[in-house]
């Protein structure tokens, strides 16, 4: 029986805002993931502790629903409520029938999956070129090759690129493009491998594997490092790249988030999430109010917790350059104060994370604030990897102490023994682990202290660098064996179902056929980063000719 609230019951509300990944993650799946093993996590910790307590989740929903749907809408914008609340009530020592305390956390998310969907041929043939030939290609470094792209920050001068250790942009080593070549090189073996067994598949049940998926998952992260967009683009982001529109989604819960009037909140993003999470922590004052619509403008003009006004304003050619461009209704004083935005949130989780990833990569993108003082004394950014998850990493290059924050805690663990499978188990809840991390975090949000990580033994990861590349190298070394046992079932195969005509196209069979996938893919992934580096060259080069060609009107 569960303990009843009274006049003197202490209440806290709690918001956890979530940011999903690459996928096609469908509108409150992420909310349902995260919160269900968070109460199964909580739920497993009241049946075990002396000091027992009542779990209940609420679910806000609406009979509403569109025509033919399979369950009932969720309520995405129930101001404080939230589409989901975890009801933590803490019975009163002196009388367990009343409570002591009750916690409510609320679940909210920026949702961006259905951007930059598309399915047509030229979609697919576009992932493709850029990702086989993304070994070979330069650094981002912003818009000409200069210090920032006017599509990553409206104003600039208050954000650095991300550095080392020596104050350095990171580089792409060889070793970083000899990663990409691997990783493509096995990618387009799969492609093929699963072309064969899709005819195989058509030809005996009528219909295919949906072997465009990797185009669908991974398509997600060249849509943001795109800089500019195929074609017009959504209405409202005309001519911006595809991250202008994702990260208006993001910005628009952090600005929500902040106006909810909640005791204290989080942040808590996976896998490309955290790229876009970041981004909108990082986002300036100035260019804030330019992503969010006039009615949430109006309610922030209206908080009394938060500054909408600047001492000194953006010069006018400042203003028409920002990216997204700046609306009519705004002045050139305007501002959301981060401080201000950012006054009760306590913590910022990212699981999974390829930061570091986009900091070598497309550093442009990744940018850190001057100012991060903004957040609070007890403000902590946790960031969980597991070495065997290809997608995660330290966040080596944000070292936010450089700008007045502090250093994020790195924590290494062992999300799942399945090599791949890691990156997305992070916050699954196991009962067969003594203390998986879903438990560390239900805890984090529910008593609001200092995050506290279990040691690495019990977690099953050691964070010994040495170790680390050990592992790092057996796991190429686990691709170059996928790379040879692709190419043997493609040899079978094709054996096996390709008509004698083509066969006969094959070079003399003293050479053996699984030899000549396992080659030929990776001439072609060679021959796609080649062309990229050098068709630009020739694209300019080629124009140079033309122009002199032509007949001189002076």
């Amino acid at each position: 029986m569960g303990c009843k609230m009274t006049p003197n019951t202490e209440q806290e509300t709690v918001g956890v805002l979530l940011v999903h990944g690459i996928g096609e993650t469908k509108k409150f799946e992420n909310i349902e993931d995260v919160a269900k093993n968070i109460a199964a996590a909580l739920l497993a910790d009241s049946s075990k502790s002396s000091d027992s307590f009542d779990v209940k989740v609420i679910i806000n929903s609406s009979d509403d629903g569109e025509y033919g749907s399979s369950q009932q809408t969720w309520l995405a914008n129930h101001d404080k409520q939230g589409a989901v609340v975890i009801e933590i009530k803490e019975p009163d020592p002196n009388n367990k029938n009343q409570a002591k305390k009750v916690t409510k956390l609320v679940f909210k998310e920026a949702w961006w999956a259905d951007l930059g969907k598309s399915d047509s041929i030229p979609s697919q043939l576009s992932f493709w070129g850029w990702g086989l030939s993304l070994w070979s290609r330069k650094q981002f470094l912003g818009k000409h090759e200069q210090k920032y792209d006017k599509s990553v920050f409206g104003t600039l001068d208050q954000t650095h690129l991300p550095t080392t250790v020596q104050d350095r942009l990171p580089s792409i080593k060889w070793f970083d493009r000899l990663r990409f070549f691997v990783v493509s090189w096995v990618v387009l073996l799969i492609l093929t491998l699963a072309s064969l067994i899709n005819f195989v598949f058509r030809r005996i049940l009528g219909r295919g594997l949906p072997i465009d998926i990797l185009a669908t998952y991974l398509g997600d992260i060249q849509h943001y490092q795109q800089a500019k967009r195929q074609g017009a683009g959504y209405l409202i982001d005309i001519g911006q790249p595809m991250r202008v529109s994702i990260r208006r989604r993001m910005i628009k819960q952090l600005v929500k988030m902040g106006l909810g009037e909640y005791d204290r909140w989080y942040v808590l993003a996976h896998s490309l999430g955290t790229v876009v999470a970041f981004n909108g922590l990082m986002e300036p004052d100035a260019a804030l109010p330019n992503y969010i619509n006039e009615d949430l403008w109006e309610k922030c003009q209206k908080s009394p917790h938060i500054k909408t006004k600047s001492l000194t304003k953006l010069i006018k050619k400042q203003a028409d350059e920002m990216f997204p461009s700046r609306p009519s209704w705004l002045d050139l004083d305007d501002i959301i104060s981060r401080k201000d935005l950012f006054r009760n949130l306590r913590g910022f989780m990212t699981y999974g994370s390829p930061l570091s990833k986009f900091a070598v990569v497309w550093p442009a993108i990744v940018p850190i604030n001057n100012d991060n003082s903004v957040f609070l004394q007890n403000f902590e950014w946790i960031n969980v990897y597991d070495p065997s998850d290809p997608v995660a990493d330290k966040t080596k290059y944000f070292d936010l102490e450089k700008y007045g924050g502090k250093a994020p805690k790195e924590i290494g663990y062992k999300a799942d023994s399945f090599h791949l499978f890691s990156h997305i188990k992070y916050l699954n809840f196991n009962t067969k682990r003594q203390n998986p991390l879903v438990k560390q975090v239900a805890n984090w949000l529910w008593k609001g202290k200092t995050f506290q990580a279990i040691s690495n033994e019990r977690w099953r990861w050691p964070t010994e660098e040495n170790i680390i590349r050990l592992y790092t190298g057996i796991r190429y070394l686990i691709w170059l064996v996928f790379g040879l046992l692709f190419s043997w079932l493609l040899s079978y195969l094709a054996s096996q179902l390709l008509p004698t005509s083509i066969k006969n196209i094959i070079p003399p069979t003293n050479i053996p056929n699984f030899l000549l996938y396992f080659v030929g893919s990776a001439v072609i992934v060679f021959l796609f980063g080649v062309l990229a580096r050098l068709l630009p060259a020739v694209i300019v080069f080629l124009f140079g000719v033309l122009a002199r060609l032509l007949p001189n009107d002076n």
